[in-house]
This record gives C-alpha cells, structure tokens and sequence, in this order.
C-alpha cells in the first residue's frame, strides 16, 4: 500500500470515533507493507488528527514495530482513552465480560495488561483482539483499522456498562460458556462468512425500481448505524419487508460501508429460503418471525449502542412518560434471556414486541419495530437517547475540560 493510500484509509477510519456525546483521546497505528507502518503523535481526540499528525515508522524498529513484526495477522492498533475505559483498568482483576459482542472479541474476562510495553501487549492479546492497559485505557487490534477502531469502541461501551451500571442494579455477568462459545464461534466461523468462494462474489441481480430504492435505502440506513454510534463494525442488523412474503435483511460479518445492492439477502419469510445469496444476518429468524406476527410491522433494526448496551448488561428496561413518545413506541422492556438462535430466542422476542416497539435483549442489545426503516431509526435513535439522560452520559463534564 502506497502512502497516500494508507493515510487515506487511516483517516476515514478514525473519523469513526465521532466524538458526538464525548471524546476518545489516543494513538492509532497501521502497517502499510512488510517494512513500514503509519502511526498518530501525540495523545489527541482520534476522531480530529490530520494528515499533519501522522508520521511513518520502521517496522523494524522497537514499539509498535514490535508487535507488528511478532504478529502477523494484525495490521493495525488503537490504544483509546476515556473517562470510563481509564477507570476500569485501574482494577486488579480481569473485567467479567457482561456483553456477548465484547465476548466475541475476548471470551469471558476482559484483560487488563499492566502497562503497555510490547512483550504486555502480545501476552495479553494471545486469545484476544482487545484488552485494557492498567491507568490507560483501551486496546483493540485488528486485520484493518476499522476492525481496530470497532474493538475500541465495544470495549468502551462494556466499561460505561460497569460505570454506570450501579444505576440500574448492576451488571450481570454472561455465562462463562456462552462468552466462550461466543469467541470459539466468532473466530471460527462468522469472521469468516461471506468471505468463501462460493459467497465471496454474488452476481448483481436484476431488481425493479422499487426493490432497489428499498435495497438502497437499507444500506444507507446501515451507514447511518454507525454514523450515529447505535452499532460498530458489523454487529447489528436490519431489514425491511418487500411484500406479504419476502424480506430484504443485511448480510453476515459484512462491514456496512462495504455492502452493496446485491450483498442484501432476499429472504422467504415463511421458509427462510434465500437460494444462492449472501449468509444473512443471524438474526434472520427473529426479523422474519416479527414480520409473521405483526403485518404493520414493515422494517426492523436491531442494534449495539452505547447508553441501551448498559441497559442490556444490566437486563433493565424503562419507562417513556410522555404520551405521545410512549404511543409510538411504549414502555422500553426487556425480553426474558435467552440462547440466541434458539427457538425460545424468538419466541420471548415476539412476546415482548406485543407491547412495545422497542426492547432490551439481555447482554446483548436492543431491538426496533415499526412500519418504515424512516421511523424504526428513529424510534431507536430516541430511545438511545433518552437512555443516555438517564444514565447521565451528557450531564457528565466534557473530556476537554478534566
């Protein structure tokens, strides 16, 4: 990869750390080929440095270079700091991990490394692709750096989860075999999907206009998840109901800003069926099940944010007051727990959305129903931020001032 390339990738993937409700202060580093790598000065607010603010280092040299050079797989880093992430990793003992996109990166206990030396930092990320560094903060490594940069960002929201938690009861604690079934599925299995030969190039298909405006709108509302910070990486997912009979559901383990028109997934919602097209979501079961029970019910959205991940690890709910918000929506509760992709996981689903359009799915995230992709993103952004006020996320003194 060439210089201009690397910095450009470099610097809209920072751009992920919008900096909306707060800021993550740190450095970031890629590898751009077998000799040289791109690394941020300084401490700063990653989602603001510039291409003045990035220099290129020896791969060879000592540091980051290090932990390139030991291993190979990893081609990129974060280390972000927050008000949340620094507190918990000043604790002597490993994080038990409360939230199942977290365990997909680490299993069931979140490392906290003692310092940030590289022979740390490969012991700690041994079985893991995230930790926290003692009195620092997060770090996350991936094959890209947007990879990077969601490992920082699911780290953060599991350590808001433990802060702030105490408000609502605090955490609960996953299972320590569904956090390892967690990892032991995610890296065998789902980092993996859409990415073999037979999936890997989906022919483009001949759609209507109207199958591909809705085709369209579905992949920039999927953009718009992460805009706004209600999911990262690939996690989440949404759908839109085409007709009395098909569905149309975003792929598997597929980076929203990478999906296109034919990656989307044309779903029978009776039979499941989808023929020769991408792996869709594995949610699929629940979205076509909530388009079977409820005909009003014309799009879904299922997502990871922050404020509702806290709700989630401490399997709470709220109330909306006002009238007219709880008339759209209702009350915010809680599905009963479940293993997910079992028949009990859309059964209490189903039964919950009987009376709300939006739900806590315990240790897991949040889910959205409605009769439009316009007003579900709505419904969950309003929800999302109605439970950043309870929980006093934007009460809190901004980073800039500590």
């Amino acid at each position: 990869m060439d210089y201009e390339k690397g910095i450009e990738i470099m610097m809209n993937a920072l751009k992920g750390f919008h900096g909306r409700f707060k800021k993550m202060y740190g450095q970031a580093a890629m590898r751009l080929d077998d000799s040289t790598y791109l690394m941020t000065e300084g401490n700063y607010p990653l989602s603001g440095i510039s291409e003045d603010g990035i220099v290129v280092c020896d791969i060879n040299s000592d540091g980051i270079g290090e932990i390139f050079r030991s291993m190979k797989d990893v081609n990129a880093l974060i280390v972000g700091c927050s008000q949340d992430t620094v507190a918990v990793s000043e604790r002597k003992e490993p994080l038990p991990v409360t939230l199942e996109d977290l365990a997909h990166l680490t299993g069931p206990e979140l490392m906290i490394i003692p310092d940030a030396s590289p022979a740390s930092i490969i012991r700690g990320l041994k079985d893991s692709s995230v930790c926290l560094i003692s009195g620092t903060g997060a770090l996350a490594v991936g094959s890209n750096l947007r990879k990077a940069v969601a490992g920082a960002q699911i780290v953060e929201k599991a350590c808001e989860a433990e802060v702030h938690g105490s408000l609502l009861g605090g955490t609960v604690t996953l299972p320590t075999d569904a956090a390892a079934k967690c990892r032991k599925d995610f890296v065998t299995d789902y980092v993996n999907r859409n990415e073999s030969a037979d999936v890997a190039h989906v022919a483009y298909m001949g759609f209507d206009e109207a199958e591909f405006a809705l085709r369209s709108q579905l992949i920039e509302y999927g953009k718009d998840l992460v805009r706004h910070d209600l999911a990262y990486g690939s996690w989440g997912n949404l759908s839109v109901r085409i007709n009395e009979e098909e569905m149309l559901i975003t792929p598997s383990s597929i980076d929203y800003f990478e999906i296109k028109p034919e990656d989307l997934v044309r779903i029978n919602i009776s039979t499941l069926d989808y023929g020769s097209q991408r792996i869709p979501s594995t949610f699929t079961g629940v979205h076509a099940a909530l388009y079977r029970e409820f005909p009003d019910c014309s799009a879904v959205i299922h997502t990871h944010s922050n404020a509702m991940s806290v709700f989630a690890a401490c399997r709470a709910g709220f109330k909306i007051k006002e009238p007219d918000m709880n008339a759209l929506i209702g009350d915010v509760l809680v599905t009963d727990p479940f293993i997910p992709g079992t028949p009990e996981s859309v059964a209490t689903i189903i039964e919950t959305m009987r009376e709300t359009h939006a739900a806590v799915i315990p240790n897991h995230g949040a889910i959205f129903t409605g009769p439009s992709l316009d007003v579900v993103f709505a419904i969950a952004e309003a929800v999302e931020i109605r439970a950043r006020n309870l929980l006093g996320f934007d009460s809190r003194p901004d980073d800039d001032e500590q």
